[in-house]
């Protein structure tokens, strides 16, 4: 504890009283020599030229801490990396949140050599969310063009939104959630209006009391001028009222739909692979 004290200056060198025989100087001194070994171990060969030839831990300690804690040296451009590729969303922690911490990292390496391109933010959100957004991550990997950082981090918002309003109305079945997640089913003649709304709730021609609800994908975060699957759809000149009961997406049906083929594809290799275990070591069938 004393060394450390050393190390942040609580704990100032004493004047002697006897260079020869002053034993409070002399532990000084050995807890002194204790500090700056134990610094000089802990860093990296590359770190530790920074501190070369220096002796006094209060002085080592505050070089390092002026080049390794911002983005105007190479170490610290590394360890700013290594801390973005590390980041991982926390349980219970809203992706809001998360997604803030990407881009602070993102901004501190702007204009640097070292700078976070947009395939590699991108590649950090998709390798690093649970698996409860596992469909609308493969809705978003065989989007093409690929989406922007910004575009995806929306979706994905879009996507925890209504994933939490799901749970609040008790709704535990996943078909369901897609079911609301999507809008309903448009235009296919089940008695509630073939308006945007489709069987979210109202019908075609109802409303919600919540004057910012989209009425292109039923999500309350926005309003329908500034619906992104809606200007998309616009831009795409897509006028296919068809809706894919896989993804929900418009445009295409279940079988032509490319999560729904990667999905059954998956699921032919697995099961190759369970007969083939089954067939040579005789165990019981995992499907």
């Amino acid at each position: 504890m004393k060394a450390y004290a050393i190390v942040t200056g609580d704990d100032p060198e004493p004047q002697p009283l006897d260079f020869d025989h002053d034993d409070n100087y002399d532990d000084w001194k050995a807890k002194e020599a204790e500090a700056a070994s134990m610094i000089r171990l802990s860093c990296s060969p590359e770190v530790r030229r920074i501190i070369k030839g220096m002796r006094n831990p209060l002085e080592m300690w505050n070089t390092l801490q002026t080049s390794l804690d911002t983005a105007g040296s190479y170490i610290g451009r590394q360890d700013i990396l290594r801390q973005f590729r590390a980041c991982r969303p926390k349980e219970d922690e809203p992706l809001k949140a998360y997604f803030t911490k990407l881009s602070n990292y993102r901004t501190q390496l702007d204009h640097t050599d070292d700078a976070i391109t947009d395939r590699d933010f991108r590649t950090q959100i998709f390798t690093s969310l649970p698996s409860q957004y596992a469909m609308i991550l493969v809705v978003l990997k065989h989007r093409r063009p690929l989406p922007t950082p910004e575009e995806a981090m929306h979706d994905l918002l879009e996507e925890e939104t209504t994933t939490g309003l799901t749970k609040e109305l008790g709704d535990a079945s996943t078909g369901a959630a897609l079911f609301s997640q999507r809008g309903g089913y448009r235009g296919r003649g089940r008695g509630r209006g073939r308006g945007r709304g489709g069987c979210g709730g109202s019908g075609g021609s109802g409303g919600s009391s919540h004057e910012s609800k989209c009425t292109y994908c039923k999500i309350d975060s926005h309003t329908t001028d500034a619906c992104r699957k809606r200007k998309r759809a616009q831009e795409g000149g897509n006028n296919d009222e068809r809706i894919c009961f896989q993804c929900g997406l418009p445009g295409h049906v279940k079988v032509d739909c490319v999560s729904y083929k990667c999905i059954k594809e998956w699921w032919k290799v697995k099961k190759a692979t369970a007969t083939a275990a089954l067939a040579t070591t005789g165990d019981c069938d995992p499907f």
